[in-house]
């Protein structure tokens, strides 16, 4: 096996990179599940939680949607299993989102779905 073909069976055929309409509104409706549980336990989202939820919008404004997934699916890894080095180093920005700021981007991503 080449390096090439190395790369490209890690990251998936090209055709999997475009997501569907019905794909983009479940992760939507997943993101929004975070925001909704963290709204449930009357709190922000800590360090880690608002790195990769802002992360994650990111990724779908830029329409990289796999790349949101995994930041999703990062944010709800429990807090004894992070990496400690990555947390400190989120400790040090300072904290900018609400859950309705978070919320706010989200429905600037949803009304620009296409």
């Amino acid at each position: 096996m080449t390096q090439r073909d190395d790369i490209l069976q890690s990251t998936g055929p090209i055709d999997e990179a475009r997501y569907s309409v019905e794909k983009k509104a479940a992760m939507h409706a997943m993101f929004e599940t975070v925001l909704n549980r963290l709204d449930e336990m009357q709190r922000a989202p800590d360090h880690w939680e608002e790195t990769c939820l802002v992360h994650a919008l990111s990724f779908m404004e830029a329409g990289v949607y796999p790349r949101a997934r995994i930041e999703l699916d990062n944010c709800i890894v429990p807090a004894g299993k992070r990496s400690s080095w990555r947390e400190d180093q989120m400790k040090r920005n300072p904290r900018r989102y609400t859950v309705a700021r978070l919320r706010l981007r989200l429905d600037g991503v949803k009304a620009d779905v296409r």
